[in-house]
């Protein structure tokens, strides 16, 4: 159904940008980071997780591909790390959603981090999420952990 492809030179650049966009967008949707720091701090976890870009040691960025269509329908980060496989991001583009795509690669995934030596594979991903919690919890993925916060609403 898919394949992971190495993700091109020309795919890296666009992607770590709308990557750093969205993980900046997401930490302040979460409470932890403010709109005024986001990007700057989304920026330096990521440029510290890949500092040598595509090249970083032990990290894989993919891009899944359809099959037979040969379409590119999404994205997917994986790093072999001691504590086991750890997917950093994956990402199915918004039209070809809800088609089992993002299935797919997450088993792909699971089978690059075994042949890589690693006994685990785990993730994070946000609470709002909703969607992405209920695809890792069909694929066997257990909660670890939960951080839970409550906004205030002034004068209530």
């Amino acid at each position: 159904m898919v394949r992971l492809v190495p993700m091109t030179v020309a795919e890296y650049g666009p992607y770590i940008e709308a990557t750093t966009r969205e993980y900046a967008e997401d930490n302040v949707r979460a409470g932890r980071w403010t709109a005024s720091e986001a990007l700057v701090e989304s920026r330096k976890q990521i440029q510290g997780l890949l500092p040598r870009g595509q090249e970083t040691p032990n990290h894989f960025l993919f891009t899944i591909v359809a099959e037979p269509s040969e379409e590119r329908v999404g994205v997917l980060w994986l790093a072999v790390e001691p504590r086991g496989g750890f997917v950093y991001d994956v990402r199915i583009e918004e039209r070809f959603r809800r088609r089992g795509y993002a299935e797919a690669g997450m088993r792909l995934a699971e089978a690059v981090s075994r042949e890589k030596g690693a006994d685990r594979i785990s993730l994070h991903v946000f609470g709002e999420n909703t969607g992405a919690r209920k695809l890792y919890a069909k694929l066997g993925y257990l909660e670890t952990n939960v951080a839970m916060s409550k906004t205030f609403v002034a004068g209530k």
